[in-house]
């Protein structure tokens, strides 16, 4: 606010100037810091304006929560299995409150042929709370270790890999058992079991003992078999799948002057292995209605 000359008095009615530019009557103060705003610093919000200052303020405090995240996932160490976790638990609650979205992104093997993301998007689904929880306790536990074994795309490689041979291996048992055509199949097992397959492999090149993660797979597998709401195929074709990417991964190396990099090697094997995968999944569907229909 400009000083009144000697001899004046100063209108205390008068709007004081913009602290921000110094000779700009105000029109309005902040709701935040109550300081005087011209009409270049204001910021309109739902219940009156702010100053820009306060604005910057809100824009870094949000950052901050961004990067608070951000960093607390990689501080974990296995940054891609927390996040698999978030999504699957997300879609689950999603399911519970639009039931449609099951339906929608379950794997029936006689809909992957209008529905192709379906031989995917059922690892994120589950069928009930014990079936979500005890998914996402052995991905929190397997999958970490796996992850800081292996680094996190290649983790995430191994996932994708596992789930579409999981779905691959439900395709193709519908040439055995034609029933299997109209059977949902949902949950991260197949993934899940992939990484059963990871660990093997990574404890046979490393020369470690293979037995404790070969009696665990007998474990699941012989509770597969015995519940006929259990798809073991999903499992098997997860385990394969997750071994063999794995492996691939594992072995992959590259030569000094070579045309590719050994990351560039290892991304066109985990892309062509998925390519394959999902093929075989969409080939399988045409062959099974070629057979069938």
């Amino acid at each position: 606010m400009s000083m009144p000359r000697f001899g004046q008095r100063s209108d205390p009615r008068a709007a004081p100037d913009c602290p921000r530019h110094p000779g700009v009557r105000s029109v309005d103060y902040c709701k935040r810091c109550n300081r005087p705003m011209c009409p270049s610093c204001v910021v309109p919000t739902e219940v009156r304006s702010i100053c820009v200052d306060c604005a910057k303020s809100s824009r870094g405090r949000r950052s901050a929560r961004i990067g608070s995240a951000a960093a607390f996932l990689r501080s974990s160490g296995a940054p891609v299995t927390l996040v698999l976790i978030g999504a699957c638990v997300l879609m689950y609650l999603l399911a519970l409150v639009v039931p449609a979205v099951q339906s929608l992104f379950m794997l029936v093997p006689a809909w992957v042929g209008p529905r192709p993301w379906i031989v995917v998007t059922s690892a994120f689904l589950h069928s009930g709370f014990l079936h979500v929880f005890f998914n996402m306790l052995t991905l929190y536990w397997v999958g970490s270790v796996v992850e800081r074994a292996i680094g996190h795309w290649r983790y995430g490689a191994v996932c994708l890999i596992s789930a579409l041979g999981g779905s691959a291996l439900v395709m193709l048992w519908c040439f055995v058992q034609p029933a299997a055509l109209f059977a949902a199949t949902v949950g991260a097992s197949g993934a899940v079991f992939g990484l059963f397959g990871a660990v093997f492999v990574l404890q046979r090149l490393s020369g470690s003992s293979t037995a404790p993660i070969l009696i665990l797979l007998g474990i699941n597998l012989v509770y597969g078999f015995a519940n006929p709401g259990v798809s073991w195929q999903a499992h098997i074709g997860g385990f394969l799948a997750g071994a063999a990417a794995t492996w691939a991964l594992l072995r992959t190396s590259g030569r000094p002057g070579g045309a590719l990099a050994p990351r560039a090697k290892q991304i066109a094997v985990c892309a062509g292995m998925a390519a394959a995968l999902a093929a075989l999944c969409v080939v399988s569907y045409w062959g099974l209605v070629a057979l069938y229909a």
